[in-house]
């Protein structure tokens, strides 16, 4: 499989567990792995995600796909879900980076856990309305501002707290 082509691309990735990944990938060479991350398998990463290419069964690009979501077959993913039960660390980390697609399906997936109607537990809610009040402050982008102006507002009234 040669990863290098997927390089700065938007792909699917398809793990051997049969778990599916969307999201921008950069290629990282087996000797750069080796260094940075012990061990020496040329890789795609995805934020902070690695998928080293034993472990991937398929990946394609989805730079041209258009569907209901743009790119994405669903409004958030696998990578997402795990961002979010990594907990508050690779949260911040995803709504720091540049990809407002990125940015969109992490606040899209975060409205399962921040409205207590679904029944998720979510131990760093607090410390996430801080980073969305960060987000909110630091962006130009409506879209991504009015989701996590509506995420804070879930979040507070379903603490029984007024904003």
């Amino acid at each position: 499989m040669d990863l290098c082509q997927y390089d700065n691309q938007w792909v699917r990735i398809i793990d051997k567990r049969g778990d599916k990944f969307e999201g921008l990938c950069t290629y990282n060479h087996a000797e750069y792995n080796e260094h940075e991350f012990g061990r020496a398998e040329d890789c795609l990463q995805m934020i902070y995600f690695l998928f080293y290419e034993s472990d991937i069964l398929s990946v394609e690009s989805i730079g041209d796909h258009h569907g209901i979501y743009g790119r994405f077959d669903d409004p958030y993913g696998t990578f997402e879900i795990m961002t979010v039960e990594d907990g508050f660390d690779s949260i911040l980390e995803v709504l720091e980076c540049e990809e407002k697609d990125h940015i969109m399906r992490l606040l899209n997936c975060l409205d399962r856990y921040m409205d207590p109607g679904f029944g998720y537990e979510f131990s760093c809610k607090y410390e996430t309305i801080g980073a969305l009040q960060e987000l909110i402050d630091s962006t130009d982008d409506e879209d991504i501002r009015q989701e996590a102006e509506r995420l804070i507002e879930i979040g507070m009234a379903g603490s029984g707290v007024v904003g």
